[in-house]
């Protein structure tokens, strides 16, 4: 019997395969080359191709979503206004209107395989990572010419392209050309380590509505829950000790899919590099060991576990932090705790400072406050670069930034933009770092961003600048 994410993934291959507007093999050159089969890589090819640009969208996984799929990421951290409103729209809008707030990977991995497959101007391959690019210096810096991939079973593929949008988690197209990049908090002067990854699980036999009716925030701290997500318990948790040095759980996201199971994001894994596959094992032999622990506390602790017991563990661990590339602009903790709003800027966020630890001893460094800032164009351009973007948690921020950058609605809208900008470079003839330092086509990308329904004005209203918000203490 195989797992319901084997059984996505078995349905979106089907469904790309059959479908008439995915190609499985692409040109050997492209108008754009998107390189991540993550939300961001199917947003900036979806806004490149529906501009004109012949894209070739590539994945290294066999289908489209990234954590929402191989990692059980089952939720949004949405970007909110003071009164509740989301702060952005566009390509998110229409992601997050056929998920909803909550959804399985199976899910993800339909929805994200429609949306590639609606667009003939994408040529999609999966299976496949980049192991090489090649480079050449010209007026204004470094191009990119091709980005060589390895793919399973087949002869390596070199795409030579346009311009490339790097949307792999990590980063992985910028370091292979050169890019110069921090690692983890590296930017601190501390060391190089990074914030703890997570692998997610689901639990089966949880009576959720009474985890609804027994959530206290007296007896379990600040949090809720609802029909679909219950967050918070860190009072509870204060009581619970891990197995291992290397591992923490201070408190519980909790997801209620439809088939009555419940996905726990809980257990913070230490010292895991997410660039190496021998620390990935290890982060998933502790949790996968810490997990029935964690499990019999929450039995005899938390309403409604009583009878719970292990389902299955996610295909991949969720990294939170590996690269951050140096960029043109470099986003700040200052600038998303004072709400700057930069001249550049391509969309909004106001996810909190959400930095989870680094050492076992690490506390929270900012209050979970949201602060409705903007993401600047520059801190998608590789300094140095002229057709190189960024879209994904490795854009040119701090560590500390990165707490908030990194969340994926925020990276969704990094990627519009990079197809939008990507688009416009090549019909004006200009390089990506030239429109990156042009206030007149900064402009213009603006424009045709808000009519495609993007939001880059905010003004809050009176007292209200700061706010907490009840979804804040989640973790993600």
């Amino acid at each position: 019997m195989i797992s319901r994410v084997a059984a996505a993934v078995l349905a979106a291959l089907v469904f790309c395969a059959s479908s008439r507007s995915i190609a499985i093999d692409a040109a050997p050159r492209a108008d754009v080359l998107v390189v991540g089969g993550t939300p961001a890589g199917v947003a900036a090819a979806l806004a490149a191709a529906r501009r004109g640009e012949d894209v070739t969208l590539v994945a290294q996984r066999p289908v489209f979503g990234g954590v929402l799929t191989d990692a059980t990421m089952d939720q949004w951290d949405l970007n909110l206004a003071p009164d509740g409103a989301q702060i952005e729209s566009g390509i998110f809008s229409e992601i997050h209107a056929a998920l909803g707030d909550a959804f399985t990977p199976a899910d993800a991995a339909r929805v994200f395989g429609q949306l590639v497959a609606a667009e003939p101007r994408i040529h999609a391959i999966v299976n496949a990572r980049p192991i090489a690019v090649r480079v050449d210096d010209v007026p204004g810096g470094t191009q990119v010419e091709d980005v060589t991939f390895a793919r399973r079973g087949e002869a390596d593929l070199t795409i030579a392209a346009g311009s490339v949008i790097d949307a792999s988690d990590d980063g992985d197209v910028a370091a292979l050309a050169g890019a110069r990049y921090d690692v983890g908090r590296q930017d601190t002067g501390i060391d190089e380590k990074m914030q703890a990854v997570t692998l997610m699980f689901t639990i089966d036999g949880v009576d959720w509505p009474a985890v609804v009716r027994g959530y206290n925030p007296r007896v379990d701290g600040p949090g809720g829950a609802l029909d679909r997500r219950a967050w918070g318990y860190a009072k509870v948790m204060d009581g619970y000790r891990t197995e291992s040095p290397d591992v923490l759980v201070r408190d519980l996201n909790l997801g209620h899919e439809d088939d009555g199971s419940v996905s726990v994001n809980a257990i913070d894994v230490l010292g895991i590099d997410g660039r190496s596959a021998s620390d990935l094992l290890r982060a998933r032999v502790l949790t996968e060991s810490e997990a029935p622990r964690l499990l019999a506390y929450l039995r005899d602790h938390v309403a409604g576990f009583s009878d719970a017991r292990i389902g299955r563990f996610a295909d991949a661990v969720y990294v939170r932090e590996t690269r951050h590339v140096l960029g043109d602009e470099w986003l700040t903790a200052d600038d998303v705790w004072d709400g700057i709003m930069p001249a550049d800027r391509i969309g909004l966020s106001s996810y909190p400072l959400d930095l989870h630890p680094v050492t076992a001893s690490d506390r929270l460094a900012y209050a979970p406050i949201r602060h409705v800032y903007g993401v600047p164009l520059g801190a998608l351009v590789p300094r140095g670069f002229t057709n190189l973007l960024l879209a994904s948690p490795s854009i040119s921020a701090s560590h500390e930034a990165a707490g908030s950058a990194r969340v994926i609605p925020t990276t969704i809208e990094e990627g519009e933009a990079a197809g939008a900008a990507a688009a416009q470079a090549r019909a004006r003839h200009i390089s990506i770092a030239g429109l990156a330092a042009s206030p007149p086509e900064i402009a213009a990308l603006q424009g045709d961003l808000r009519r495609n329904g993007a939001i880059l004005d905010y003004r809050a209203p009176a007292n209200t600048a700061n706010f907490s918000n009840p979804h804040a203490a989640e973790r993600v």
